[in-house]
């Protein structure tokens, strides 16, 4: 299949890699072994996919443009699936009891579409526990946000959320050039290495993030102000939890580190701790 017949949907963003420097540095940041289990997200013109096939037990490819699903399938065989749906649909966690059988994780790689990245990524920290690594291509915007340090612009939920499932790292910038047709912005390569979870239920997961959530829900106020209502805490109530950490009443919540808002939440959410 010659990729310069592939016509691209722009509804689905979608822009192919052609740069065969990039792509087996992609690969190569997969760090591949022969018993390795390979998730690729939006396969595409298959520019990945034929580095990968072959050399890994299994390669597992989902794609939601029903033509390029149709093209690759041609590259089908005992340990190849290539699924036709998005995504987002896909339980992880059922297939993840199909392919191990002992505790075994996937590998994740993807160039994702820049209008869902960050449902994606949300996604694949929903389930981390079934990832041994991901290697994923973003909008450098996007991925300066995954990377962010507090006290920057870029810094907020979607940084929190990312950092608090995965160890980030950035591996190199992309140019427009690299991919057919060429995007309007410039792109990076990032690797997640899961982290152990820390000691949350799904339910208090859930409602950390929405914590969050709220603490940047204002980015121009104060924390204070951001947080009034939750859980039924006056202004005076938040300012005296701010105090016992050591925060001045007029913080904001880009100056708090993902350790500063787990210790918070986990303050606040206690009724009695006022």
């Amino acid at each position: 299949m010659q990729q310069k017949h592939i016509r691209s949907i722009k509804r689905l963003g979608q822009h192919f890699l052609h740069d065969s420097g990039l792509i087996r540095q992609i690969v190569q940041s997969l760090k591949l072994a022969p018993d390795d289990v390979v998730l690729e997200i939006g396969f595409g013109t298959g520019a990945l996919t034929r580095e990968i096939v072959g050399k890994v037990r299994d390669y597992i490819g989902i794609e939601i443009d029903k033509g390029l699903h149709r093209e690759i399938s041609i590259l089908a065989g005992p340990h190849t699936l290539f699924l036709n749906q998005d995504i987002l649909s896909l339980d992880l966690g059922l297939l993840s009891q199909k392919y191990f059988t002992s505790g075994g994780r996937f590998k994740v790689v993807g160039n994702l579409p820049y209008y869902i990245s960050s449902p994606i990524l949300q996604y694949l920290a929903r389930y981390s526990s079934c990832l041994s690594l991901a290697v994923v291509m973003l909008q450098a915007e996007v991925a300066d946000r995954l990377t962010a340090s507090p006290g920057t612009k870029a810094y907020g939920v979607l940084t929190l959320l990312v950092q608090y499932h995965f160890q980030v790292k950035e591996l190199f910038a992309v140019s427009p050039r690299a991919f057919s047709p060429a995007p309007q912005v410039h792109s990076k390569v990032l690797e997640l290495c899961p982290l152990n979870s820390i000691g949350f239920n799904s339910v208090e997961k859930a409602e950390f993030f929405q914590f969050t959530k709220q603490a940047f829900s204002h980015r121009r106020k104060t924390l204070l102000n951001s947080l009034k209502g939750y859980r039924d805490y006056s202004p005076r109530q938040i300012e005296e939890q701010l105090a016992i950490m050591k925060f001045p009443a007029n913080i904001r919540a880009e100056s708090l580190t993902l350790a500063d808002f787990i210790v918070l939440y986990e303050k606040m959410r206690k009724k009695d701790s006022p």
